[in-house]
């Protein structure tokens, strides 16, 4: 059980009151409070007579809650061997600003499309009324100017500007009004002293649109991205999409202000003629053409081709050029009739022979339906006619072939990615535009030096064994597996192929392969019974079901060959986890098909955890403190579907550890709203997982939740402080008005661009990064609060990418110190069940995003009801015995 050491009690690290803060800044971090004026001290007051479950005070909760500030660093860390990295983050120079004050206007353009031509009306009105100033436009509706622009505080007039896709002229109406004003020196101010509470927004605001303007005039832009077209050879990525090349920029602040550039990489439509890309796109053959497209081909090609911009021209006639958008394919032109103006029906086909003298070369191809929708005669044009129109920005994702394509071609070494950043930066020309000159800012074209440390990588305990040793060093990131610390014995199992492929000695000899490398691992596995095969489940999974359920009171396990490729897993997944309550572990025809004992090893990793097995934990020496009392460890995600899965929800999923090793994780999972962020059943989440751990450490609460929150950008702080901490305190409340476990909320974020680059002797492997343990808490942080980035892991591909870790709540500062922090989330990197390497983020975070992938899985193919999410939970509910029996099911 969990060792019995004293600790000492801490103050909460929050103010509650009507009144704001109770207490300013001591030095360079915030005093705390004594217990009564804690946060739980005044849900307790605020609520003496609840009964323990109810929550019905949640409103007078928030009503006490007036504002919450963010722990303060009290100093940076201090573990590990010091080393200096270079960053992709470039000091922003503000010592010649001329006009401290940003005027700030509001800018109307009527009408408001088409946005990319926005831009060039608000470039002309700017040569038309003040020509020799040069403020930044954001391309939407805010324009910032260095002082008072020549006009007073309202403009209007109109822009006539030609359309270079229609070949039209477009008149604008634009209206410039005074919006408000920032002062530069408050950005100077806040990084030196971290006196204000709040950044200056503004100011920052303001700053990377000026930025953001000297890029978006020669680049095209995509988010926070530029990008150009491809010179020399083009990567195709293949289904029709090909490699970009650009660079990403962003103004931050850390203790001075920075610009941090990054390479970046992006799918765009290939520019290539309509008809070659159904070739590609529908994986068909030259002579494939001359007859008409399968519906399913026809399906794919409707995929990729909707939404997309094309330009129609006639062969040898350039005048005839216009640009479209694709609504939808139609008919062939041999089928599709359209009225002419005195009324005549023709043919597609016939109106290019007769009218426009073009002999179409494929007929049966599917015409393309053009133009505005609300047209009463709408226009067809021949596939044959049309190529993809050039540097498209879409939102769609890039499938597996994409993505592996793309990584492939854009794999570096950090020297070779550091070089093409300078590039980039070369690229822009910051310093010499005039947008820049006339706010007076400057940006350098060295990569900041950091001071960084390495940390200690933890020893890892197996189980022990007479002569042989149980704990291992990790090396770079890496190291071997021993006997496991824990197992449970693998006496019925059975091996169930739905890979055609996949040949019955290949299964009987995974059966042998699986016993041998057990043994090693100090796993007993008996032999399993010959295999079974059926065809995969289509639409019907009855022949599986009924499987499953034969099989379940006679076996622990059925290991699953499955496709390589398709839904088979899914189907799998959801028959028996949803429908029979059977543990499943899937094993793709590949990789049967490759098998040897460093494969069956990392099975076994799985299936130990699956069946409630322990792999390693901490060596004694390396427990850190706050593991020898009760504790339980969170990591909670939600994910979105992509922008043009309108009808699918968000998901939310919640692990926690419930035992004192901190490897073994039960699941929590919830359907919200799409784009919700915020993590709205919380509370009944967190009482649930505190009633698991309950039970499972025999009637132990846990006196400290750690709580890895991924998925939240720095917008958001405030909104989960609010809401995501309040609901944990509400949900320790309802199990009992005394139980106040102390909480540490971290904050961990992987969508970010900053990188490290060793020297070289400090580079590691073959893409000579930075050491695994690598923490930077300095100079590029945040000025007074507590974060750091931490490089964890060994790059397997290219650059590593560091997680940057914010401490939004921390009740324990004394005990949960800033080198405390750092070292729990290193060492929890190390306790990842499926693989004997640290990964680049904690195992709490890392199983929140299986167990939302989970969910995804489950929701395939099902019908959601977006209006009533509440009634569509159980649609990705595992039955009880599997959540019970095997917490771990979802590894």
């Amino acid at each position: 059980m969990f060792h019995q050491e004293q600790v000492l009690p801490t103050q909460v690290r929050a103010v509650v009151g009507t009144s704001g803060f109770c207490s300013g800044h001591t030095g360079p971090h915030r005093q705390g409070l004594e217990h009564g004026n804690t946060l739980q001290g005044a849900l307790s007051a605020g609520a003496a007579q609840r009964t323990v479950g109810d929550t019905s005070s949640a409103e007078t909760t928030n009503q006490l809650i007036q504002t919450l500030q963010l722990p303060m660093r009290k100093e940076c860390g201090t573990m590990g061997k010091s080393i200096i990295v270079e960053t992709n983050h470039f000091a922003l120079d503000l010592s010649r600003v001329q006009n401290n004050i940003i005027i700030h206007y509001d800018v109307t353009l009527e009408p408001s499309f088409p946005q990319r031509m926005l831009r060039a009306a608000m470039e002309e009105f700017r040569l038309k009324h003040y020509p020799k100033r040069f403020p930044a436009f954001d391309g939407k509706k805010n324009l910032y100017s260095s002082g008072d622009l020549p006009f007073g505080r309202e403009m209007c007039d109109h822009i006539a500007l030609c359309d270079n896709e229609s070949g039209k002229e477009r008149k604008f109406k634009i209206t410039i009004k005074y919006a408000s004003q920032a002062d530069l020196q408050s950005l100077v101010q806040y990084t030196a002293s971290g006196a204000s509470l709040l950044p200056p927004q503004k100011a920052i605001q303001a700053v990377d649109i000026i930025l953001r303007n000297v890029s978006a005039f020669r680049f095209v832009q995509a988010g926070r991205s530029f990008f150009s077209p491809p010179k020399g050879r083009v990567v195709e990525l293949g289904d029709g999409v090909e490699m970009w090349h650009g660079f990403f920029q962003s103004a931050i602040l850390g203790w001075k202000p920075f610009v941090n550039i990054d390479v970046a990489h992006k799918g765009f439509p290939s520019a290539r003629n309509v008809v070659d890309l159904i070739l590609e796109v529908c994986k068909l053959r030259r002579e494939d053409l001359q007859k008409e497209l399968s519906i399913q081909q026809k399906e794919d090609f409707l995929n990729y081709i909707r939404g997309l911009k094309i330009d129609y021209m006639l062969p040898d006639v350039p005048t005839s050029k216009r640009t479209y958008k694709v609504n939808n394919i139609t008919k062939s032109p041999v089928e599709q009739f359209f009225e002419l103006d005195d009324h005549k029906w023709i043919s597609v086909a016939e109106y290019f022979a007769y009218e426009k003298k073009v002999i179409l070369s494929y007929p049966h191809l599917p015409c393309l339906h053009v133009g505005s929708v609300n047209r009463l005669k709408p226009i067809y044009v021949p596939a044959e006619l049309c190529t993809v129109t050039r540097g498209q920005v879409t939102i769609r994702k890039l499938n597996e072939t994409q993505i592996s394509n793309m990584i492939k071609n854009t794999t570096t070494s950090t020297d070779i990615r550091k070089q093409k950043i300078q590039e980039a930066l070369r690229s822009v020309r910051f310093n010499d535009d005039p947008c820049m000159k006339e706010f007076g800012l400057s940006v350098s074209d060295r990569f900041e030096k950091v001071e960084a440390r390495v940390l200690e990588a933890p020893q890892l305990q197996y189980n022990v064994e007479v002569g042989k040793k149980n704990v291992v060093n990790p090396m770079k990131g890496v190291w071997r597996p021993l006997t496991f610390l824990s197992t449970n014995k693998l006496s019925h199992w059975i091996i169930l192929n739905l890979n055609k492929y996949t040949k019955e000695d290949e299964m009987r000899r995974f059966g042998v392969e699986m016993q041998n490398v057990g043994r090693t691992l100090g796993m007993d596995i008996a032999p399993p019974p010959p295999p079974k095969s059926m065809q995969p489940p289509t639409k019907n999974t009855h022949q599986l079901m009924e499987f499953f359920k034969t099989v379940k009171t006679e076996v622990q396990l059925v290991v699953v060959v499955i496709p390589d490729r398709g839904d088979c897993y899914a189907k799998v997944k959801k028959v028996a986890e949803l429908n029979v309550g059977l543990l499943t572990q899937c094993v793709k025809g590949r990789t049967m098909s490759r098998l040897n004992p460093a494969v069956c090893s990392n099975i076994l990793l799985k299936i130990n955890s699956k069946l409630n097995g322990i792999n390693h934990t901490f060596a004694s020496v390396s427990r850190p403190p706050c593991l020898f009392r009760p504790v339980m460890i969170v990591g909670a995600d939600v994910t979105h579907p992509s922008p043009d899965q309108l009808s699918i929800p968000s998901v939310a999923a919640v692990t926690a550890s419930h035992d004192p090793k901190a490897f073994k994780y039960n699941i929590q999972i919830r359907l919200q709203p799409p784009k919700a962020e915020i993590i709205e059943d919380l509370e009944n989440i967190m009482r649930q997982q505190l009633l698991f751990f309950y039970r499972h450490t025999s009637a132990c609460k846990p006196e400290r939740i750690i709580f890895f929150r991924d998925g939240v950008s720095d917008g958001q702080f405030a909104q989960v402080l609010k809401s995501e901490v309040l609901a944990i305190r509400r949900a320790c409340f309802s199990m009992s008005q005394e139980y106040e476990p102390k909480v540490t909320f971290l904050v961990v974020q992987k969508r970010h661009h900053t990188r490290f680059f060793p020297r070289s002797e400090d580079a590691d492997g073959r893409y000579k990064n930075v050491p695994p343990g690598t923490v930077v808490d300095r100079k590029i942080t945040h000025p007074t609060e507590v974060d750091f980035y931490l490089v964890s892991h060994s790059s397997i591909q290219g650059v590593s990418r560091p997680t940057k870790y914010h401490l939004l709540w921390n009740d324990d500062d004394d005990i949960m110190t800033e080198n405390e922090i750092e070292k729990i989330a290193y060492y929890l990197c190390h306790m990842f069940s499926r693989c004997t390497r640290s990964v680049s983020y904690p195992a709490p975070t890392y199983y929140a995003h299986l167990a939302a992938k989970r969910a995804r899985v489950y929701l395939e193919g099902e019908n959601i009801k977006l209006s009533n999410l509440q009634s569509q939970q159980h649609i990705c509910a595992a039955l009880k015995e599997i959540v019970s029996d095997h917490p771990m099911f979802f590894v």
